[in-house]
């Protein structure tokens, strides 16, 4: 993938020799140990990250970043609700439990009978339910391999004859010397898979005649002008014609229901990153727009780019100081719309044609240079 390391172990192994984890592993291997040296923003803490303390980020991560939920767990937890007990106990298999309580399981909460008795003492201790994390790093791994597949050839410089999809090093060198290597290799893995969200998407759009795509200005979510969620949050005010924060909590007021608990001060605090927006809030302000499938998929990018961006700052540390969200931001954007120009490169090779310079009428503009 690019020049990205993968799990050879697995990718090695003959398709049909494959057991369901080795495929999993071959999609998205496990995340190796990285390190921050400062404490983390509120994004970023959902990679529960100390300082001076190298760990591999686990797939939980990825269910605060998409569902908001503290831990599957967590999300099992609110859909059993009452049942919770009866249903974690059967799972871990601390007890036997009744006929008649697994037919009200399996009633209350829609599991055919048959799942439920697979699930019973299938994970004495672990996570709770392991195919639901399983689900969370395909969502991760599999738009990560879209990208890397695409951008896994060769484009050679005309000045230079190198590699110009292959710079993963030289650039992370120049924009950011003082990353370490395993910690800007994360962050590119991360950007894969957002980049990769938004070609799943096309490829779906197009097939399905589809016009209107939802992940193909990420710049704008990027932009550090503003905090990501700032730059959501700046959509969302245009979509309902709102010239402030101000007026948008004013209107989100007036529909009542979650909305009615939104004030300027909350707005400000979700706009500058200083509070974490809930998902749930994101969501009925996407519905307030009208856009409430699309505007949900560009919140959780918008909050990807915000959790890297929160990554960033902790883990790159400046001469007498830590670098600010905004620098910080600046890189990741830098870096997001040069893997978007890596692309435009790419599928233009695989359609063999790479014009020296796009045209007006092109987008986007590659970036066509081998320093």
């Amino acid at each position: 993938m690019e020049n990205l390391p993968a799990n050879r172990n697995a990718l090695d192994i003959p398709i049909a020799d494959m057991t369901v984890g080795d495929i999993v592993r071959a999609i998205s291997p496990p995340f190796p140990p990285v390190e921050v040296v400062q404490n983390l923003g509120p994004y970023g803490r959902m990679l529960e990250l100390k300082p001076g303390r190298p760990k591999a980020p686990d797939a939980e991560f990825l269910v605060r970043l998409i569902t908001g939920y503290a831990s599957h767990q967590a999300g099992i937890r609110k859909a059993a609700a009452s049942h919770y007990k009866n249903l974690e106990n059967l799972i871990r298999g601390k007890h036997k439990v009744s006929s008649t309580t697994k037919v009200v399981l399996s009633s209350c909460l829609g599991i055919p009978m048959d799942v439920l008795e697979n699930l019973e003492g299938s994970s004495p201790d672990g996570p709770l339910i392991p195919i639901i994390l399983t689900i969370f790093q395909v969502a991760e791994g599999l738009p990560m391999r879209v990208t890397s597949g695409v951008l896994g050839r060769v484009v050679s410089c005309p000045c230079c004859g190198n590699n110009l999809l292959n710079d993963v090093d030289p650039w992370w060198a120049s924009h950011a010397p003082r990353l370490g290597k395993a910690e800007y290799y994360f962050v590119e893995r991360l950007l894969n898979a957002v980049l990769g969200a938004g070609l799943i998407e096309g490829i779906v759009a197009n097939f399905i005649g589809y016009k209107r795509l939802d992940l193909d200005r990420l710049g704008a979510l990027s932009n550090p002008a503003r905090h990501p969620i700032g730059n959501w949050l700046s959509e969302a005010q245009e979509a309902m014609s709102c010239r402030s924060l101000a007026e948008l909590a004013t209107a989100m007021q007036l529909r009542g229901g979650v909305g009615a608990t939104f004030t300027h001060g909350r707005l400000k605090k979700w706009s500058s990153g200083q509070d974490v927006m809930p998902l749930e809030a994101g969501e009925e302000i996407a519905e307030a727009c009208g856009q409430t499938s699309s505007g949900v998929r560009r919140l959780i990018a918008a909050r990807a780019i915000a959790m890297i961006t929160d990554f960033v700052v902790a883990a790159m540390p400046e001469p007498g100081g830590v670098v600010g969200r905004s620098a910080a931001q600046k890189v990741v954007h830098l870096r997001l719309e040069k893997l978007g120009a890596n692309l435009w490169l790419a599928i233009n090779a695989i359609k063999g044609r790479l014009p020296q310079r796009a045209s007006s009428s092109e987008a986007p503009p590659p970036i066509q240079s081998c320093a």
